[in-house]
């Protein structure tokens, strides 16, 4: 439910709820044993329900000056439990019986408050924003893997809250017709709230990086049509992540840069007879991917993340990035 309030022409304040109950039930898995090894039965037979009636959401814009937008805006969330495939995901169900009965006591649905404001201008020459933000998740759901690098250990654990701060820019200038530079910049310090205990002792994770995010990006890309022909050639930097949840081991950032050059032989949209008689339209397209061919790490985390360096070397939990690709296209509207 929703509604907004205008008490002036250029103010609106928006005011709203939603509700959630979600149940999700697993059923009797099967676990392949010549595949996974003989570990035990898979979370078989059991449910978890949230139930969140009132999680509200308040919402402000203020055009102050011609072209000049001020928003605010705060909201609570909650996550429902993913669901997946046996070792895939966070999921508490993506583990074994044992896993599970031992981490049940401590499962809860992860919320989160966010807080943010911003700033918004465009005209004919540029169009600039800024958002800044904090949220504060409670409950976060880890996976976190120990063990060989072959069938490793996965468990599914709550690691209490994580505090996340950040700030988002973009900038947008079109200094002649049909052409635009845009850069947008970002910056994510995301830190756990609390140190995580197993069995092996106390882990000191408070205030380290969120796993898997980096705390700095950065993206540019020029664009050009003219007439039929449009180009663009962009760059984006994605900064360095923690690999382990103590941040014994992180994986350097990286540059990546792309190309395109689309020909709209037709466009849809152009009137007169359809091209040969029968097409609508035709766009022939060609794309040059990651031009300096750099090596880095695209996915981590896929197999859960380790809790520090000891095991960062044995886990099999990354994927390497696509290394330079070209690659054409015909588009055909009939």
């Amino acid at each position: 439910m929703q509604d907004t309030y205008r008490p002036i022409r250029n103010l609106a304040l928006h005011f709203g709820f939603k509700s959630l109950l979600n149940t999700t039930r697993v059923g009797d898995g099967y676990l392949n044993q010549d595949y996974y090894g003989n570990i035990g039965n898979i979370t078989s037979g059991v449910s978890q329900t949230i139930a969140k009636p009132f999680l509200p959401h308040i919402g402000v814009d203020w055009t102050f000056l011609k072209r000049h937008e001020l928003f605010i805006d705060i909201s609570e969330n909650v996550h429902t439990y993913a669901e997946s495939g046996f070792k895939l995901s966070n999921s508490p169900f993506a583990v074994t019986q044992t896993a599970y009965n031992d981490a049940r006591s401590t499962l809860r649905p992860e919320t989160a408050w966010t807080y943010a404001i911003g700033y918004r201008y465009h005209d004919r020459l540029l169009g600039a924003s800024v958002y800044a933000y904090r949220t504060n998740f409670n409950n976060r759901l880890q996976q976190i893997t120990s063990g060989p690098a072959v069938n490793p250990i996965s468990s599914v654990a709550n690691v209490g809250g994580v505090t996340m701060n950040g700030v988002d820019a973009a900038l947008t200038v079109t200094p002649l017709r049909n052409l635009a530079i845009t850069n947008s910049i970002s910056y994510n310090h995301a830190v756990y709230d609390d140190n995580i205990t197993d069995s092996n002792g106390t882990h000191p994770t408070k205030g380290q990086q969120v796993v898997n995010y980096p705390r700095f990006m950065y993206k540019a890309r020029l664009s050009y049509d003219w007439r039929s022909l449009s180009f663009y050639i962009d760059g984006n930097y994605v900064g360095q992540r923690n690999y382990d949840y103590e941040g014994e081991y992180r994986i350097p950032g990286y540059w990546l840069s792309n190309l395109g050059l689309q020909w709209h032989v037709k466009k849809t949209s152009d009137t007169g007879p359809r091209l040969g008689g029968f097409l609508r339209g035709l766009t022939l397209s060609f794309n040059l991917t990651n031009l300096t061919n750099t090596r880095y790490i695209a996915t981590m985390g896929e197999n859960g993340n380790p809790m520090n360096a000891a095991s960062a070397y044995t886990d099999q939990s990354m994927l390497l990035g696509t290394p330079r690709m070209a690659f054409g296209a015909i588009k055909a509207d009939f």
